[in-house]
């Protein structure tokens, strides 16, 4: 068996996000955690959990270390894969959203805007001391999901 295709979401023009619906965006906005994927130099997949915030279109917000893996990754190659899901035993209820992004280091009224976000989402952030490190905008380039918009089926291989 094989599962049923995700929907994915990039149009012809390559340039052009397909809109995310607002049951994905929901789902974005909502999570607490999502996994971020990137290709250091070394050519060796690095993955390491992070705390979103999104903006509620097609940019999420992550903080990550100045001189950590990731950042050096993402200065030799801003592609990146994140993926946000949740497992059930009942795999009719598994749901997740993969985003392929470009990572962009924010500056001025965007790093400002996205750290009021940080703030209001994860109040716990200010007793362990959490101010901004290398912050990053993950611009949406293209998305799949499965089981936000619709349920997750299988089917026979052929």
């Amino acid at each position: 068996m094989r599962a049923a295709a995700g929907r994915l979401s990039r149009c012809k023009n390559r340039s052009e996000v397909k809109p995310i619906p607002d049951a994905v965006k929901s789902y974005i906005a909502e999570a607490s955690v999502l996994r971020l994927a990137t290709v250091p130099a070394s050519g060796d997949p690095h993955i390491i959990p992070v705390c979103p915030a999104f903006d509620g279109d097609s940019t999420v917000f992550v903080d990550v270390a100045v001189d950590g893996v990731t950042a050096m990754a993402i200065a030799g190659n801003p592609s990146v894969t994140v993926i946000i899901d949740e497992y059930d035993d009942d795999w009719s209820k598994l749901k997740a959203v993969i985003m392929r992004c470009r990572a962009e280091p924010l500056a001025d009224q965007e790093l400002q805007a996205a750290w009021e976000l940080f703030r209001a989402r994860y109040p716990q952030g200010k007793a362990v001391g959490w101010e901004p490190r290398l912050t990053l905008g993950l611009r949406i380039r293209s998305w799949t999901e499965w089981g936000i918009t619709h349920i997750l089926g299988y089917e026979a291989a052929e």
